[in-house]
């Protein structure tokens, strides 16, 4: 008998609403959907701006089959901090009847999954958005050691940053990064199926990205057996990598 593959909804951020590159490539066996809300910047303005998108899309997707759904916009999920972030999660869930959660909130599990509460940071965002990430972060008890940002505000620029720069600059902000445990890279758009299996190796630290964490913890939800251990996901459990 063949097995069923679990289908999930993804809301992203761009208009075009297609599946991640990381989908198929760290989750074969689930068939993922896309709806895009067509955010164009990455600002709390922005942000705000296409909010009451969102559980229009996640009905749509669940009316065609979709088990669970995840917000898959890093800033647009921790932009209002985390009670936001669980009352986004919990409104899909009411207003489906189906099991959300948000690329937010599954960066800090996976942080914390790997062992870690001081981190290094490098996003795409511009200074305002780093702060409330800053924010975030420190709302669920993790440090920000450093961080190094790529300075976009169109998100449309996102998903064009090359392998290269992405991993230049996690090298460098955990560099600076004094007792950072792992290096967290935030902005769904930023592409690092090419990027996070060579900055593990190299830092030797788990490497939570916001592109792999969302998909993650949008497959924890409805098969954690699927959605594999942290450490296979993100790399080893952190041993503090750096020493104070």
């Amino acid at each position: 008998m063949t097995q069923t593959k679990h289908h999930i909804g993804l809301i992203v951020p761009p208009q075009t609403g297609a599946v991640p590159p990381e989908a198929p490539w760290m989750y074969p066996d689930v068939s993922f959907a896309a709806r895009g809300l067509g955010l164009r910047q990455m600002s709390a303005e922005g942000y705000a701006g296409v909010l009451d998108r969102i559980v229009p899309a996640a009905q749509s997707m669940v009316d065609e089959g979709a088990e669970a759904i995840c917000v898959m916009g890093t800033s647009l999920s921790f932009f209002r901090g985390r009670a936001f972030d669980e009352d986004l999660s919990a409104r899909i869930t009411r207003e489906t009847g189906r099991p959300a959660t948000t690329m937010a909130q599954s960066i800090v599990a996976g942080i914390l999954a790997c062992g870690m509460t001081r981190v290094a940071v490098m996003t795409a965002y511009r200074k305002d958005v780093n702060d409330l990430l800053r924010a975030y972060l420190e709302e669920a008890g993790i440090t920000v050691a450093a961080l190094g940002a790529l300075d976009i505000r169109d998100v449309n620029e996102v998903e064009g940053v090359a392998p290269e720069v992405i991993k230049q600059l996690g090298h460098e902000v955990f560099d600076q990064a004094e007792g950072a445990e792992g290096l967290l890279i935030s902005c769904g758009g930023l592409r690092v199926q090419h990027v996070t299996p060579d900055l593990r190796s190299d830092l030797g630290c788990p490497v939570v990205s916001s592109a792999e964490a969302g998909l993650w913890g949008a497959v924890r939800l409805v098969s954690e057996a699927n959605a594999r251990q942290p450490s296979a996901v993100f790399g080893p459990v952190a041993t503090k990598a750096q020493d104070v």
